[in-house]
């Protein structure tokens, strides 16, 4: 992160430590990554974002600079780190924030919005499904397919990677790949976050879900369909949409100035 008075560190209970970049001045903004990657999935982003808000991006459990010990977790531990980290740096028990969360992501912010409405003030889900639908119920060849090239992601990571980001993005920056050859885990880390994604969904009563919600897709999205995205409208009221032209489905990597300016206009106070 190279906004301006970034700083980094470490918050969490027991022996999660998660680790953190901040920057920006502002309505403090926290942005949850996908399954894959870790927070410097969102570096261009932030720098886009953080004139305008205190931009948070950290490391999931089992990811990046973050430490959580042997245990087992699910999406409801995930979701109490992030109403953990957003007190940490609000520096207030009562503290609140603006969440985006993309693809896994915001399978995390659906869950902290409802156990945690009180740390919520708007929600940004992009990229994402349901939280209780399983991806191979509305897109079964590519989840098939995945499964298959995932059993050797170094061998297969640019077939992978064109699921995620468009040809012309991974042309450009061949760095990206990285994300997708598995090695950014060890063995037991990759344990631990296949048993959390095959976990049972927590019960979830969207209509007590208090958070305004903008649900964001990218037309080009291979893995999400925007119509996957969009149901979620049938569950939260009154949740706004976007669909982004010809965007891959992260969003946050292929366009970072589309996906800012959504954000922003929806997290506008004058709006």
């Amino acid at each position: 992160m190279s906004a301006p008075d970034a700083d980094e560190g470490f918050a969490g209970r027991g022996e999660v430590r998660s680790f953190y970049r901040r920057g920006g001045s502002g309505p403090l903004l926290l942005l949850i990554h996908g399954a894959e990657a870790d927070h410097g999935m969102f570096d261009a982003l932030v720098e886009l974002l953080a004139p305008r808000f205190t931009v948070v991006a950290y490391d999931q459990r089992d990811s990046g600079r973050t430490t959580n010990g042997d245990a087992p977790y699910g999406l409801e531990a995930l979701a109490d780190d992030a109403a953990d980290l957003i007190e940490a740096v609000g520096g207030s028990p009562t503290a609140r924030a603006h969440v985006y969360g993309t693809s896994f992501g915001g399978q995390i912010a659906q869950v902290l919005a409802l156990r945690h409405p009180d740390r919520v003030e708007r929600l940004v889900l992009g990229s994402t499904w349901r939280v209780g639908r399983a991806i191979a119920d509305f897109n079964a060849p590519v989840f098939a397919d995945l499964m298959r090239l995932r059993a050797d992601p170094a061998a297969h990571a640019p077939a992978i990677a064109s699921y995620f980001l468009h040809d012309a993005y991974l042309a450009a920056h061949p760095e990206a790949m990285d994300i997708f050859r598995g090695t950014g885990r060890n063995d037991a880390q990759k344990q631990r976050r296949a048993a959390m994604m095959q976990s049972p969904p927590p019960a979830m009563d969207w209509a007590a879900l208090q958070a305004p919600v903008l649900l964001m897709a990218g037309s080009a999205d291979r893995l999400i369909p925007p119509e996957a995205t969009f149901e979620l409208a049938e569950h939260l009221r009154g949740a706004e949409r976007v669909l982004l032209e010809g965007v891959p489905h992260i969003g946050a990597l292929a366009a970072p100035e589309r996906v800012a300016l959504a954000v922003r206009e929806f997290l506008d106070p004058n709006r």
